[in-house]
């Protein structure tokens, strides 16, 4: 019984699989071919085809004899390959396209962008051999997973950075403008990727980067088990009104700046790891590394009570005095933090 039953089961998934990559291929003759290829009665297939509507898979458009089939708001698909030559432009267009199609405009753009720039990452600087690539779409949501098993974002950077922890990667990353290879990207894609989901996370090793779209700044997590490689995690909602190019211009110049990508955010809180206070000049360092790619530059206090005098110091006035031309900008600051910021930006003169 339980193996006939089971024959049925996978017989089902067989004939509902063909019917929906039909529709994706805009097959309508399927109705009429399925029957044959499957041996089954016409009946049993428009069985088929109504429970796949009843489940969101399909929409069926027009009377019973004239009647064709579209995909439904519930889609998904899941795919692994070889990282060897591959393209993410030719993922996403032959194999995902159908996904992202009949989306909002400002929706869609940003699915591709997310996707492509991601799956490029890990294709240029995983070193994994494959990736695994899924996507689930329905009325509310669509979420993007993109999976390698190469060496790890965050050791990987630590690494050619020379970074003396893992979980400085993160605070570099949130900056923007990392890479390593600059001679072939500008460092910029996870940043705004992640500035245009509703949610975004990087797992690797036992560290996750996350930024939510309700939440001004980046988040340093620690995972209670280590994931191997790098995994992506991106979701948006089907209603967002976000606009990729507004994410854009949020963070670049004027035309008299050549539109470049000069004003970024850094989260402080992300220096601080269990038990310590912001007090020391190696802390801000770390703080102000690679600030002089920017002009302007945000620094989010947010989550941070007080800071030390050798910190606000080495910030709002030795690197001040040396970095005339880079705005640095408080925000969410206590009184506390203000207090020794105005202490230090004195002592300037």
């Amino acid at each position: 019984m339980k193996n006939t039953e089971l024959g049925k089961t996978k017989r089902s998934r067989l004939i509902r699989n063909y019917l929906l990559n039909a529709v994706k291929a805009d097959n309508q003759q399927m109705v009429h071919d399925s029957p044959e290829i499957f041996k089954v009665s016409r009946q049993t297939i428009h069985s088929h085809l109504s429970a796949l509507v009843d489940m969101g898979f399909l929409v069926a458009h027009g009377k019973t004899k004239a009647r064709t089939y579209g995909l439904g708001p519930k889609r998904s698909h899941t795919q692994r390959y070889s990282l060897h030559n591959l393209r993410e432009s030719d993922v996403y267009y032959q194999d995902f396209s159908f996904i992202f199609k009949d989306l909002p405009n400002n929706i869609e753009d940003i699915c591709h962008y997310g996707f492509t720039e991601m799956l490029n990452n890990a294709i240029d600087h995983s070193g994994g051999a494959f990736v695994y690539v899924s996507t689930e779409r329905n009325e509310d949501y669509i979420e993007i997973y993109i999976s390698d098993n190469g060496e790890g974002i965050f050791n990987h950077i630590a690494r050619a950075m020379n970074l003396s922890d893992p979980r400085e990667s993160i605070l570099e990353l949130s900056k923007g403008k990392l890479t390593t290879d600059p001679d072939n990207h500008t460092g910029q894609g996870i940043f705004f990727t992640s500035r245009t989901f509703d949610s975004f996370h990087i797992f690797s090793g036992d560290l996750i980067f996350s930024h939510h779209d309700d939440a001004t700044k980046d988040y340093l997590l620690h995972n209670d088990k280590e994931n191997d490689g790098t995994s992506v995690f991106m979701k948006i909602s089907m209603g967002s009104s976000r606009i990729l190019a507004d994410v854009f211009d949020a963070f670049t110049g004027t035309e008299d700046e050549d539109f470049a990508f000069n004003t970024t955010i850094v989260p402080v809180k992300l220096v601080l790891y269990e038990g310590e206070k912001l007090v020391s000049r190696s802390q801000a360092k770390r703080i102000l590394n690679r600030v002089e790619k920017f002009s302007t530059v945000l620094l989010d206090f947010e989550g941070v009570d007080s800071i030390g005098q050798a910190f606000a110091d080495e910030v709002f006035r030795v690197f001040a005095r040396r970095n005339p031309h880079i705005s640095i900008q408080p925000t969410h600051t206590s009184e506390n933090i203000n207090r020794m910021i105005h202490a230090a930006i004195s002592n300037q003169d």
